[in-house]
């Protein structure tokens, strides 16, 4: 039997109340024409993704009646795996956008601690990538993205580089070195599809020289990347981060870089949830050059080094109505064209 709260949703949903939202992010996002690289031609529209596979979409999607343009997915290089199946289940769902988190590690376990993911692997070093050592399997796999030339596929290669929880972390030079030899083979197999995403740790606060310093030494350069992004989650507790703690940063960097800025890992936690998303939500609606935000609840490794709040709960499964419209609103902004500023978004409170 439905609930009360999901009885008033589906009553709300059924009149249209809510259609300033949904149809907006039906439609997954037309191919653009590629540039002579394949690898630096400019977004088309604006982009609301989420951390899902193809496979469980329909399912997601009845718990938020949203459908992404873009699905995002994680992938370490341990195994050497191939993004075809990753691929193919978004073709079969008629999803025309992947970004591929590609993360040259073998992963340790979700908890470890940051010292154990930060330590260096042997075989899995920037030395090794841009020395050649994984030729053979980079030269795959960009093959293997170019065989779905209907997919643009974001590449988000050694993502969150100027933190200190990544082994790729290590060695700034030789990090630019082997992202230049990645988009290199690309180049060379014809991936025309590809987009390099170099999205970073930018953190809260305002820009500092020594942070900014600290970040550009990890810059492959314009050539060599297509989007540039950061991660955005509230974790709570001790890391609650309000959205504003992070303009500053953003607004700095799409002025220096020239690129168009994705946010590429965002969640938060439950508490305040809806206030969050509303924020969000109004941000995304005043800023024309943010180009997309990607969804992602996917586990965190920070959470087994941090105090969080509850940062297990999933926006398809909550119950509250007030949490499911702001996230529809934060969907909608995100994809429909930018407002003039000073047009708030109704808030739906701070659940």
């Amino acid at each position: 039997m439905l609930t009360v709260a999901a009885l008033l949703f589906c009553c709300a949903y059924a009149s249209g109340m809510l259609k300033n939202v949904a149809p907006h992010s039906w439609h997954p996002i037309q191919a653009a024409p590629v540039s002579e690289t394949g690898l630096g031609a400019p977004l088309g529209p604006r982009i609301f993704g989420v951390a899902e596979p193809g496979n469980a979409l329909p399912r997601w999607f009845r718990g938020t009646h949203v459908h992404p343009a873009l699905l995002m997915s994680f992938q370490s290089w341990y195994g050497e795996p191939l993004p075809t199946r990753t691929l193919a289940e978004d073709q079969k769902v008629g999803v025309h956008a992947e970004m591929i988190t590609w993360e040259p590690w073998r992963s340790p376990p979700i908890g470890s601690s940051a010292a154990v993911q930060y330590a260096a692997q042997k075989g899995y070093t920037n030395k090794d990538i841009a020395s050649g050592r994984w030729d053979g399997y980079i030269t795959r796999w960009a093959r293997a993205v170019a065989s779905f030339p209907s997919i643009r596929v974001y590449v988000r290669f050694a993502h969150e580089m100027n933190g200190h929880w990544y082994p790729w972390s290590r060695g700034a030079r030789a990090y630019v070195a082997a992202w230049r030899h990645v988009v290199k083979i690309f180049r060379q197999v014809g991936a025309g599809n590809a987009r390099f995403v170099w999205s970073g740790s930018w953190g809260q606060g305002p820009p500092d020289a020594a942070w900014r310093k600290n970040l550009m030494r990890y810059w492959p350069g314009q050539a060599y990347v297509a989007v540039i992004g950061t991660t955005m989650i509230n974790f709570g507790g001790l890391h609650t981060h309000p959205v504003g703690v992070y303009k500053q940063r953003i607004r700095l960097l799409h002025r220096l870089l020239h690129k168009p800025v994705m946010l590429t890992e965002v969640d938060t936690q439950q508490q305040g949830r809806i206030a969050w998303m509303l924020h969000l939500a109004r941000y995304a609606a005043h800023t024309r050059w943010l180009k997309g935000v990607v969804w992602s609840q996917a586990p965190s490794y920070g959470q087994g080094h941090m105090t969080t709040g509850n940062m297990d709960w999933q926006i398809s499964a909550d119950q509250s109505p007030q949490a499911l419209q702001a996230f529809r609103e934060l969907a909608g902004d995100v994809v429909k064209p930018v407002r003039p500023a000073g047009i708030s978004v109704t808030s739906g409170g701070g659940g």
